[in-house]
């Protein structure tokens, strides 16, 4: 692609204007490229927490009042007052899901690696390991049965 230029009767070698606007437009991807996955990367961070807290919403809500009957460090066994019936939280493949005596599952949180459920100090303390190793911890006060 390298062209020359005569000049009075010499022949000089160098870039043509189109290759360096071809080599600019190279440069711009790269850099557009990272400042696109450095977004990406922050985004799926805070994802994962706003779901978190969605999750522990859930957990501390009118809606279900929950009450614990059981804590194991991989599974909670939890009643509901208003709905009159008994839950089951666990780690289930990527995710956690609360499900019902009937089974059927709903999907609390996705993207999970590892969780970690205790009583603490009155209060369920829940540790949660997302695929992106980021973690979260929190402690709900729910009523014991």
């Amino acid at each position: 692609m390298r062209g020359q230029f005569i000049i009075k009767g010499k022949k000089r070698k160098g870039y043509l204007l189109i290759e360096s606007l071809v080599s600019l437009m190279i440069c711009i991807c790269a850099v557009w490229t990272v400042v696109v996955m450095i977004k990406y990367v922050g985004q799926t961070r805070n994802r994962h927490q706003v779901d978190f807290y969605s999750y522990i919403q859930i957990l501390e809500s009118e809606r279900f009042k929950f009450e614990l009957q059981n804590v194991r460090s991989k599974d909670v066994r939890m009643y509901s007052p208003v709905t009159k019936k008994k839950y089951h939280m666990q780690l289930y493949d990527n995710m956690i899901r609360i499900t019902g005596v009937k089974m059927g599952h709903i999907r609390a949180l996705t993207a999970v690696k590892d969780v970690k459920w205790s009583r603490d100090q009155g209060c369920l303390k829940t540790v949660v390991t997302f695929s992106n190793d980021q973690t979260c911890y929190a402690y709900s006060k729910l009523s014991e049965k």
